[in-house]
């Protein structure tokens, strides 16, 4: 029922770009909800993730139970808190909850070994498979709420236009990948604020941002160049300010510190959504 950690900040899209100057910061207008008891909650359980885990990644059982315990007490603080506009959705995700997903993990002593070799197709299915169809769109609504409002969004939305693959485009998505490595390797530390900080700081760092505006096919080549000084200024003065710890920014951070980390500040959005664009259109595609 939970999120990949790769969908929290930082993943193979995350650092593709963002851009802008030094910007206003009197025109930054926090989005509804975005420091609200709900999102507070949300960023608060991503952090848990980060510390403890995520769903069946536990050594053993007693280890699920506290994880499991800790994931209903926040599902059910989310429903106390939602908001109109997903109220609904919520109260549907926490009753298959309630329901369905705790008493079997309770019948099979939370053991999800047990419950590949005892239990029948259907529980199985509860337990492991998509939920029901009408749970995966409740689901999905809380989702789309949570990235829109909670300041987590993995990567700006794509700008609607079509690009096409170029002469430079090879090398550029070559760049790209180098540069997604690195995230990659922060990622695999579970945000290690030791490693966020050497990877960012370092020399790799600033070589592979040279590389993006080098090779950046020239449609895009003023959003990479806008992107690259966003990484070097605002950016990284946000990393710096909470120690180069995502937990810290989450549970910290005020909405437009976590919109400059996200890329999604009106500063740097336009050119954001137009590299994530030509990401998946022309280096995905």
């Amino acid at each position: 029922m939970g999120r990949a950690l790769g969908a929290l900040t930082l993943g193979a899209a995350l650092l593709a770009g963002c851009g802008g100057g030094e910007g206003n910061a009197a025109a930054f207008a926090p989005g509804a909800g975005s420091d609200s008891p709900y999102c507070k909650t949300y960023r608060a359980w991503k952090v848990y993730e980060l510390e403890h885990g995520e769903g069946f990644d536990q050594p053993n059982p007693s280890a699920l139970r506290r994880f499991w315990n800790a994931y209903v007490i926040s599902e059910e603080t989310l429903l106390q808190q939602a908001p109109p506009e997903i109220q609904t959705e919520v109260g549907v995700k926490v009753r298959f909850i309630r329901t369905r997903l705790t008493p079997l993990m309770e019948k099979y002593g939370f053991d999800h070994e047990r419950i590949h070799r005892e239990g029948t197709a259907a529980e199985q299915e509860a337990v492991f498979q998509a939920p029901p169809a009408e749970v995966e769109h409740a689901q999905t609504a809380q989702y789309v709420y949570e990235d829109r409002a909670c300041g987590t969004r993995p990567s700006p939305p794509a700008a609607d236009v079509v690009f096409t693959a170029e002469g430079s485009s090879e090398r550029f998505c070559g760049s790209l990948s180098a540069f997604n490595g690195e995230l990659e390797e922060i990622a695999l530390s579970r945000f290690d604020p030791k490693v966020m900080r050497a990877v960012v700081t370092g020399d790799r760092f600033a070589e592979i941002l040279d590389g993006l505006e080098r090779t950046a096919p020239s449609e895009i080549a003023a959003d990479i160049e806008a992107d690259a000084e966003w990484f070097r200024t605002r950016w990284s003065d946000v990393l710096a300010q909470y120690g180069y710890d995502l937990r810290r920014i989450y549970l910290d951070a005020t909405p437009e510190e976590l919109a400059v980390f996200n890329r999604t500040h009106p500063d740097v959005l336009e050119h954001t959504s137009r590299e994530t664009a030509y990401e998946e259109q022309v280096c995905e595609g």
